[in-house]
């Protein structure tokens, strides 16, 4: 909007007193509007343009000089890397990764490097097809990087504006007192109501109230459903509803490039604390270049967590792999794991359904899965076959991998011989996995580190070592719920035949009736982090069962549980209050409707009819019987006209 001066204003710009400019504007030797004050005296108003173009210039420096100084930007802190959307993180890792090798190239380049920027640019053309920019793009978003953050590397051209809103505050406030009204008026009469209040109150912001569309996608995407529930249908319904085989090259392999991972059977009896005898499993990763074993986990039973137990003692070890290789088990394709593989489901009518992502993709680790009933691909199985000949056999209690591999003395063994704990057990497994398989013989596809120890094969193929720390580890390797709807008890996670709520005040208000996933810690469920469907952080959220009582319970549970339910119902009449205030002066439906109802008889809009003809009907039926001791209507008429002394015609 063009700036609007004073007479006072503009006198101060032309060095003059206050009558000189009264008298150019009364003259239009100085363009103006003139306006009434609220003493009903006239003023003069000057929009800036209309100004001499040196009184113009004036003016803005004048404004330029008044705004306070920028600070210089000494760098912008990066947002946590979960607080992106999936697609955002990707961009940002993409970015910096050819900025890091933009550095490298011209570091390394003979020539002169302005030489160096056009090649690389070439050679980036010629790799990555998909991804093309120019010179001044690479020294633009290294600038950004240095001094805004990896956010500054996101293109957000054409997001400027999203989720941004097109009606004024006053206007809103205005029809959200129509809206969240236990009248419940339709949101068309609502916006109806919203445009005739302007019309009476402030005529001048008609023009810039937008469709009633716009104000559609506003109540969806700005309104709270607490706060729709209190305000439209009432403080009872708020408590009710809303209260709280492939052939590879391994001469091209590098180690940590493929991680094998699957379950084992020891053929080795044991004994558990219960006094319990068994057979227990081996969960376990290992490398495909080295045959080392890199994450291994003895349990009692193959599972999802025993495979994230597996796979986080070998990333602390070894380090991240690119890409694991599993078969079809439910401990793998799980949906907060390693995803659900070839079981997805299709998309309905072409639609992608979002899925959790699972742990795989949270560390980057691409995951393939073998084919069904294919021998070959599970190339782990003959490393199993070296546990069960080099390990399992040096036990007493050794089984067999059948009957036939049953050894005779078994049975004796069972019931003389000491049959080893599952603690000592596992204790010795780990220790011949580390320092006695892992240092055997290399035998594997490469013909030139045959000989050598495994481990020493393994390091001298170690390229890159993609690491995180032990508290990133255990954020990245956290279960996923699947997605579920907040409700007014939050969100809800079934573990060991137990329901846990997880909820507070904020999280219910601002969040309830949308549907979201949360990640969590089956060591300590005091807590779940809560995501959008973008992926993206949205807050921590406690365990809290405060409102779940039993029969019985003191008068001081029931007082404080309450006191849990009403404190989320006082927060949303708050934000329900603050919402309708209006700026000049609340306004019924009824009183507007009235209001049009009275301009209408009063203007007289619709004129009565004026027929040419006007018809009198009578009936052609014979008049209807008199009811038995009814007054006789004849009678009665003809005694009237013969008081009168006028007669009656039969």
């Amino acid at each position: 909007m063009e700036p609007r001066l004073t007479t006072r204003e503009v006198a101060k710009l032309y060095n003059k007193d206050e009558r000189t400019i009264q008298r150019w504007a009364k003259s239009n030797e100085l363009k103006s509007d003139c306006v009434y004050n609220q003493f009903n005296s006239p003023e003069y108003v000057f929009s800036v343009e209309d100004l001499d173009k040196p009184i113009q210039e004036k003016y803005f420096a004048q404004v330029k000089a008044s705004l306070p100084k920028a600070a210089k930007s000494t760098g912008k802190k990066d947002k946590p890397f979960d607080h992106y959307t999936d697609s955002e993180r990707q961009e940002i890792m993409w970015w910096e990764k050819t900025l890091k090798e933009w550095k490298n190239y011209r570091d390394h380049y003979p020539g002169d490097k302005a030489e160096a920027d056009d090649k690389f640019i070439a050679l980036c053309a010629k790799t990555d097809p998909e991804h093309t920019f120019s010179v001044k793009t690479l020294y633009r978003k290294k600038k950004q990087l240095e001094t805004q953050g990896a956010e500054a590397l996101i293109d957000k051209r054409g997001k400027g504006r999203q989720g941004a809103s097109s009606i004024a505050d006053v206007v809103w406030d205005v029809f959200q007192s129509f809206y969240l009204d236990e009248a419940q008026h339709p949101i068309q009469k609502c916006y109806e109501y919203t445009l005739r209040y302007f019309q009476e109150m402030a005529p001048e912001l008609v023009a810039d109230i937008p469709t009633y569309s716009t104000f559609w996608r506003r109540i969806q995407r700005d309104i709270p459903e607490p706060m729709e529930v209190l305000g439209r249908q009432g403080q009872k319904a708020f408590r009710d509803r809303c209260a709280p085989y492939i052939h590879r090259l391994y001469e091209e392999m590098a180690s940590n490039e493929w991680w094998v991972a699957d379950n084992h059977t020891f053929d080795v009896i044991t004994q558990g604390e219960n006094g319990q005898l068994h057979r227990l499993y081996l969960t376990a990763f290992f490398d495909a270049r080295s045959g080392i074993f890199t994450g291994c986990h003895v349990t009692t039973a193959p599972s999802s967590q025993s495979t994230l137990i597996a796979l986080r003692k070998g990333i602390l070890k070894y380090g991240i792999p690119e890409n694991i290789y599993v078969d079809n088990g439910r401990e793998f394709l799980t949906h907060d794991i390693g995803g659900l593989g070839h079981r997805k489901k299709k998309p309905k009518d072409g639609e992608e359904r979002f899925e959790v992502p699972p742990v795989f993709e949270r560390l980057g680790i691409k995951m393939t899965n073998a084919i069904v009933r294919n021998a070959k691909a599970k190339i782990i199985e003959r490393r199993f076959r070296d546990v069960k000949d080099h390990l399992s056999r040096l036990f007493e209690t050794y089984t067999g991998g059948n009957v036939v591999e049953k050894p005779e003395k078994l049975k004796s063994v069972l019931k003389n011989g000491e049959i080893p704990l599952d603690g000592s057990f596992t204790d010795t497994v780990e220790t011949l996995l580390d320092w006695y398989f892992n240092q055997q013989p290399y035998g594997g596809e490469v013909a030139a580190d045959r000989g050598k120890p495994r481990q020493q094969v393994y390091n001298e193929n170690l390229h890159t070592k993609r690491v995180a720390g032990a508290e990133d580890l255990s954020l990245m390797l956290m279960r996923s719920a699947r997605v579920q709807k907040v409700t007014r008890r939050g969100v809800h996670l079934d573990i060991a035949g137990q329901r846990l709520d997880y909820w507070n005040d904020d999280f219910i208000f601002n969040y309830m009736g949308e549907k979201v996933y949360f990640r969590y810690d089956p060591e300590d469920l005091s807590a779940v982090r809560v995501y959008d469907l973008q992926d993206r952080f949205i807050m921590e959220v406690p365990v809290d069962n405060t409102a779940v009582l039993t029969y019985g319970a003191s008068k001081e549970e029931v007082k404080q549980a309450m006191g849990k339910v009403r404190r989320l119902e006082r927060i949303t009449k708050e934000a329900l209050e603050a919402s309708t205030v209006q700026a000049f002066g609340r306004r019924t439906a009824l009183e507007l409707v009235m209001e049009q109802a009275h301009e209408s008889k009063m203007a007289r809009i619709i004129p009565e009819p004026q027929p040419k003809v006007l018809e009198l009907q009578r009936p052609n039926e014979e008049p209807l019987l008199k009811a038995v001791g009814g007054p006789d209507l004849d009678v009665m008429n003809r005694n009237a006209l013969r008081k009168q002394g006028g007669t009656y015609d039969e």
